[in-house]
């Protein structure tokens, strides 16, 4: 687990500054790089995207359909990371403020984090989430774990709910394929994930090598901008897409899901400071990710 490559955070945060103020110029100086620093960062996220982000005619810029997916789906996590920073710098071991650590970065940026506020506005209590893909060490300062193939000896576990996985394509997408075999499929990647595409595979009756993988992405995130924007089909957790699958810009294109046999849970460390509190931020994570299962679309089971 720790040869998988880190989310490019700092690339996205001038992504997310282009998008904003819909200018390299103004994105820039902003964050207080230099012009080409933003360009090559936004270089970056095009060459893992496989295309490009920003269509440039003379001064002006304007988001591709990915890059507008994409932006909308990262906005508001990334502002909630520049204020946690900030809260960082104001104590970290404060008292009303709890450290959570994830080794799923793809579901804390696309469910845990934009759903923070709601905890901060109930409890008064501010969360700093950091990701980490290597084991807990004793010595590690962190409140709560929420992790799906990890686990914290002595701590205090919640169980959250049974993982899925579905194939997901944009509309357009799904018309094209859904009535061809799916070995003719053109599947999407994660290099995060490599397990996703073969649980699926075996229990369809398929044969993962007989399938088309036609582009890979190192994370999920990347892997779903890449399938709001057409490249193909993507197999992964439902609840990373549930928000896609509610508004349509995704839909599935196998209505069974496949349970991967993964439980998603949270741990409250031995060695937390703030054990009352980091109980109720597990709560009130159970009971997000039951209401968010109570989709148009489909409950997730076991939450």
């Amino acid at each position: 687990m720790d040869d998988k490559p880190s989310i490019p955070l700092v690339a996205i945060r001038a992504f997310t500054a282009v998008g904003r103020y819909g200018s390299f110029t103004r994105a820039a100086a902003a964050l207080g790089i230099t012009q080409s620093a933003v360009s090559r960062h936004v270089a970056t996220l095009e060459e893992l995207a496989g295309g490009p982000l920003f269509t440039r005619s003379g001064p002006h810029i304007s988001p591709t359909p990915a890059g507008s997916q994409f932006y909308d789906a990262v906005r508001d996590a990334m502002s909630t990371i520049e204020l946690a920073t900030i809260q960082l710098s104001q104590g970290r071991h404060s008292h009303d403020r709890l450290v959570v650590r994830t080794s799923m970065p793809s579901f804390a940026m696309t469910v845990v984090i934009p759903a923070l506020g709601n905890f901060t506005a109930r409890h008064a209590v501010a969360v700093d989430l950091v990701t980490s893909l290597s084991s807990p060490q004793p010595r590690d300062e962190f409140d709560v774990l929420i992790t799906r193939d990890l686990s914290l000896p002595g701590a205090e576990s919640w169980e959250l709910f049974r993982e899925e996985l579905v194939c997901v394509a944009a509309p357009a997408v799904a018309k094209r394929h859904a009535a061809r075999s799916p070995s003719s499929w053109p599947l999407i990647a994660s290099r995060s994930r490599p397990d996703a595409i073969p649980i699926w595979a075996v229990a369809k009756g398929l044969s993962a090598d007989a399938l088309h993988v036609c582009a890979v992405y190192d994370h999920l995130f990347l892997a779903v901008a890449a399938a709001i924007g057409g490249t193909g089909l993507l197999v992964i957790p439902r609840i990373v897409v549930q928000d896609q699958l509610d508004n349509a810009t995704l839909v599935l294109v196998d209505e069974e899901p496949v349970a991967s046999g993964a439980t998603y849970a949270a741990y409250v460390s031995a060695y937390s400071r703030h054990v009352q509190a980091a109980r109720e931020f597990c709560r009130w994570l159970k009971r997000m990710l039951r209401d968010r299962g109570r989709s148009p679309t489909g409950r997730m089971p076991g939450v």
